[in-house]
């Protein structure tokens, strides 16, 4: 409100002073008015450009991260921060669902971890085109997971799918107090651009980083792996004092199995066997493929005694299971770590373990004795 009054009284006879009164309030008033106008358009646009500097910056930096935990920890929090968003929630594409990667702010524990298929109702909508989706809170609820998720009035929520050049990578969501025309839905488009580049490339990296690592065939660690997480362990064994076993499996007569019914057959014995082994062991114990028909299992906190029920469990799983074409039998080795054990001694006394049960007949294990 803006009041402007005289500072005496204007009588009637005084009647052309009054309007000249008048004029100037009104020319008062228009000036004044258009200060604050003024003042009012330079903080709009001094905090619109914060904003843009601070999506350019975030994006800059997120797009130069590899590691993808990272990148979603930081597109998650930015949202938060800059537009003081109640919830945000970043979807990976697997396969044919969306996994919910990352999760901030309110209701976040009921999404981290959930997953939508690709055929939900909702998510084909979202994956239908290349804009935003603005959704209804009946809509929201109306995913796996969000029946219980409540709103203020006013709140926008709004899905972004995240397209890349290899195709959808995932969607970002967000439930912020940001009204239609606001310059910030632009930004915000902006962002999920910048969003849908890192993680494609975090995602790819990640994805290289484990075939690195891992035996397409079985998706067992391979022996480089192997040979870098025995040597942890060892170091753990060392340090606290804690048993350490290792059993060294090969398939009996796989060369002449391979050799009769074909490299394919083969194969499905290994990933059978490799099956067979990563049903057998707890989660804390690593498995890999050492080469070949060979496979190492580290059993960490583990003495020759647990090692041996672990060693029969595999051995007579794999001579119960019904192969293609004929039986297929396992001898195994068995090495407890000692204190003066490097990675390479403590294999090599499984393998000759490996070696003793083969000569004693096959289809067994053999404990070493030292």
């Amino acid at each position: 409100f803006l009041i402007v009054t005289p500072t005496r009284l204007i009588t009637q006879v005084g009647r052309e002073e009054e309007n000249i009164f008048v004029t100037k309030a009104h020319s008062i008033y228009q000036t004044i008015n258009e200060v604050f106008k003024a003042i009012l358009e330079k903080n709009l646009l001094g905090l619109r450009r914060l904003e843009l500097n601070s999506i350019y910056e975030i994006s800059r930096l997120m797009t130069s991260i590899v590691e993808l935990d990272k990148v979603l920890d930081l597109i998650a929090n930015s949202l938060i921060i800059i537009y003081k968003a109640d919830l945000c929630f970043v979807g990976l594409r697997e396969g044919d669902k969306i996994r919910i990667a990352q999760a901030k702010g309110e209701h976040s524990h009921l999404l981290t971890g959930t997953e939508w298929p690709l055929v939900q109702p909702l998510i084909e909508q979202v994956f239908s085109k290349v804009e935003p989706l603005s959704l209804s809170l009946e809509e929201l609820r109306t995913l796996p997971g969000l029946g219980g998720v409540e709103v203020t009035p006013g709140t926008e929520i709004i899905v972004y799918p995240l397209w890349s050049a290899l195709g959808a990578v995932g969607l970002l969501g967000i439930v912020a107090p940001i009204s239609p025309d606001d310059n910030g839905s632009k930004n915000l488009q902006i962002y999920a651009n910048f969003a849908a580049v890192a993680l494609a490339n975090a995602t790819f990296i990640r994805r290289l980083e484990r075939e690195a690592e891992t035996d397409f065939l079985t998706g067992f660690f391979n022996k480089r792996s192997l040979r870098n997480m025995l040597f942890t362990e060892l170091e753990r064994t060392m340090r606290y004092g804690t048993p350490l076993s290792i059993i060294f499996v090969d398939i009996d007569y796989f060369k002449a199995y391979n050799d009769t019914y074909g490299h394919v057959a083969g194969d499905v014995v290994l990933q059978k066997t490799a099956e067979i082994i990563k049903n057998s062991i707890r989660s804390v114990d690593i498995a890999g493929r050492y080469g070949g028909e060979e496979f190492v299992i580290i059993l960490p906190g583990t003495e020759k005694e647990g090692a041996a029920k672990v060693a029969e469990r595999i051995r007579k799983s794999i001579e119960t299971y019904p192969f293609p074409y004929r039986q297929v039998t396992a001898s195994l080795g068995i090495a407890l770590a000692k204190n003066n054990d490097s990675a390479d001694s403590l294999l090599e006394r499984a393998d000759q373990a490996l070696y003793q049960a083969k000569r004693q007949g096959k289809n067994r294990f053999y404990l070493d004795p030292s």
